[in-house]
């Protein structure tokens, strides 16, 4: 293993455009083997930086640098048989994988940061032309190493290049990835506490029936099916249409123990594809007993790599995302993830926000939070050309979930009311907080004396986002209304 630093600083040297070593190509396996474990621990470490601590090391992300690190042993077969040097394959996929690890922490890191920040602050197309520069830099490292290994001409060494780009970075992006390291800010432990803390839910105990048949599923199973349930639902996105804007939606079902939130995300689908122009850019993300196996799950995990890949399709200047999220909250502000046995994270304003921190950035987003307490999630979410809505004040509970419940109060005033009756969601949110207050009034009044706080959505908007919804209202042709019906009735997921 003495080679292994001359390697990797050959692997830099070729991250930048320069010829690695003649003596680089007659390493062994054995080196290969040791790049592939710094790469692991250089994944680690800006895992580290960019995820807030407390940590939780992922199993499934060490797949994920596998996988990227035998695509790149192929495309350095190809590279070494292609230049007529098939000794020299490991030597080839050494260097390469170096210069992946290279490329990684020298060029993408940062470019990702500078990505995010200019697309934050507006400046959208230096934002997609340092994006673009970031995607075609190792085209360029393969260009560079393919005419060094073999040159024959620029020709010859640009077909090399595009078939190695095709194995080990375009076969890449469709692959199935998870981060090495996630936020542990809150364990499965805490779920019982965040449904003890929504005073408003009126669940009567769940029967020894009930909650055999919430258990009625395999949960390793459920676990390994999520790439592949994912990677389904993903596939079926339509293509952006170039020339309007395209509202793309995420709904998102916290809870397995109550249906009134699979009703909800159901019918955000339901909703805003017919009537909303949504079709083909809808995803639902929901933990259902019932739909264990034909949904993706709600957690992060999940919630990340579906916002990564709209935000791969989506035109950042022109596009809007619309994410409904729809479960308990606690006063520690923590959505509730659940859906047992499986040990799902909690999810807290931090965790949403770095969820929504794609590349390219996403910039005109409009976030809903339904749950208890959820105000405390406008600041972390909240900027310029976001608006955020949420069900309830930061120290106040919401209305209408629980086991007897088809929809909550803000679902019921915000989507099958408010929605069917106007076009702008700002509008649509000022006759939810009215019907809202309404009915909470009404029961106050039936209380017997027992004071009932009223819950008192919440919106933080922006002359930015109203514009960008403004010019998205004027090129949609607004569908007929969608009726409520609780989701077992209408839902045909499962059967499509």
């Amino acid at each position: 293993m003495h080679s292994l630093p001359a390697t990797l600083i050959d692997g830099l040297r070729a991250a930048l455009f320069r010829h690695p070593r003649d003596a680089a190509m007659s390493v062994g396996a054995d080196i290969f083997v040791g790049v592939l474990l710094v790469y692991l621990m250089v994944s680690l470490g800006i895992g580290m930086l960019d995820t807030p601590p407390p940590w939780r090391f992922v199993t499934a992300g060490v797949p994920t640098v596998l996988c990227d690190s035998m695509l790149t042993l192929v495309a350095a077969w190809m590279l070494a048989l292609l230049a007529g040097r098939r000794g020299a394959v490991w030597g080839v996929a050494s260097v390469l994988l170096a210069a992946t690890v290279a490329t990684a922490l020298v060029i993408h890191w940062p470019l990702s940061h500078a990505v995010s920040a200019l697309a934050g602050n507006d400046h959208v197309v230096l934002a997609t032309l340092l994006e673009l520069v970031s995607r075609s830099w190792w085209f360029l490292v393969l260009l560079a190493f393919a005419h060094w290994l073999a040159p024959r001409g620029l020709p010859h060494a640009v077909a090399c290049a595009l078939l190695a780009y095709a194995v080990s970075a375009a076969a890449w992006w469709w692959l199935p990835q998870s981060p090495l390291l996630l936020t542990a800010s809150t364990t499965v432990e805490s779920a019982a506490e965040i449904v003890d803390a929504d005073e408003a839910t009126d669940a009567a105990p769940a029967t020894p029936a009930e909650d055999e048949a919430k258990a009625d599923f395999d949960a390793e199973q459920a676990m390994y099916a999520q790439p592949a349930l994912l990677d389904a639902a993903l596939s079926k996105l339509a293509p952006q249409v170039p020339g309007k804007p395209d509202l793309y939606v995420v709904a998102f079902a916290g809870d397995a123990q109550e249906d009134v939130f699979r009703n909800e995300a159901e019918y955000v689908e339901d909703l805003f594809s017919k009537r909303f122009g949504a079709n083909g850019h809808v995803v639902v993300l929901e933990n259902n007993v019932q739909t264990v196996t034909t949904r993706p799950l709600a957690n992060w995990t999940n919630l990340h790599r579906t916002l990564q890949a709209i935000a791969g399709r989506m035109d950042p200047a022109e596009d809007i995302l619309m994410l409904y999220l729809s479960t308990h909250g606690s006063d520690d502000h923590q959505l509730l993830v659940d859906l047992d046995p499986l040990p799902l994270n909690q999810i807290g304003p931090d965790d949403i926000a770095d969820a929504l921190k794609t590349t390219p950035a996403m910039r005109w987003k409009v976030i809903v939070v339904n749950a208890c307490y959820s105000g405390g999630f406008v600041d972390a979410l909240r900027d310029d050309s976001t608006m955020v809505m949420t069900s309830a004040r930061a120290d106040r509970t919401s209305f209408g979930c629980g086991a007897d419940s088809d929809i909550t109060y803000f679902g019921k005033a915000f989507l099958a009311e408010a929605l069917n009756k106007t076009t702008s969601l700002r509008e649509a949110f000022d006759l939810a907080r009215a019907s809202v207050d309404e009915w909470e009034s009404a029961d106050a009044s039936h209380a017997e004396g027992k004071a009932v706080e009223h819950s008192e959505p919440q919106i933080a908007s922006s002359p930015s986002i109203e514009a960008k919804l403004a010019t998205w209202r004027r090129a949609l042709h607004a569908g007929p209304t969608v009726p409520f019906k609780p989701a077992p009735e209408w839902s045909t997921h499962a059967s499509q």
